[in-house]
């Protein structure tokens, strides 16, 4: 065999041997890429649906911007496929159970002790149903809460802290169903 053949013999065997090294590699690493949490989850589950909560509160509007952020959350998480209820695998049934507002912090002033700092707690209790065998997966109340400035002299408006603490509650919610199973 000539010289000149035989380094050609080699970098074939290179190329080859960093080909077949490359395959492992991305074989190995896809695996990791592509977990998914829904594995996690009951395999007769593939779907859930969020009906209107209920609300027990005088808050206005609030069952339908509780509703609508848990949904979103769903939708982004993309853990189970949100559809009507009557195509479901799985309901989660939601009821508001309270919402409080406490003041916090106080600062003094000229004219006296001021409130500078509320807290908003938002109470709700779910439940989540298997409608394939018709059986509760499991029913928890679940507490949000952030802070806000009364006096909208800051960004932190009793509506940016609502939303912070029906994110809290989602995500306790999320993380609730994929702990189970």
């Amino acid at each position: 065999m000539k010289d000149g053949d035989y380094q050609t013999s080699m970098k074939n065997r290179n190329v080859w041997k960093l080909s077949v090294i490359a395959i492992v590699l991305t074989m190995a690493f896809s695996q990791c890429w592509f977990y998914s949490f829904k594995g996690t989850l009951p395999p007769h589950i593939q779907s859930i649906a969020i009906p209107l909560f209920t609300d027990k509160t005088a808050e206005f509007n609030i069952q339908t911007v509780v509703t609508d952020k848990i949904r979103l959350g769903f939708i982004k998480e993309n853990i189970l496929q949100l559809v009507e209820e009557n195509n479901a695998n799985s309901v989660l049934y939601g009821s508001i159970l309270s919402i409080q507002d406490k003041p916090l912090v106080y600062s003094e002033s000229e004219q006296g002790e001021s409130v500078s700092e509320y807290r908003v707690t938002l109470r709700i209790e779910v439940e989540w149903f298997d409608k394939v065998n018709n059986q509760s997966m499991f029913k928890q109340q679940f507490t949000g809460f952030s802070e806000y400035d009364p006096t909208g002299a800051t960004e932190e408006t009793r509506d940016v802290a609502l939303t912070a603490a029906i994110n809290q509650i989602t995500e306790d919610i999320i993380n609730k169903i994929l702990a189970g199973w």
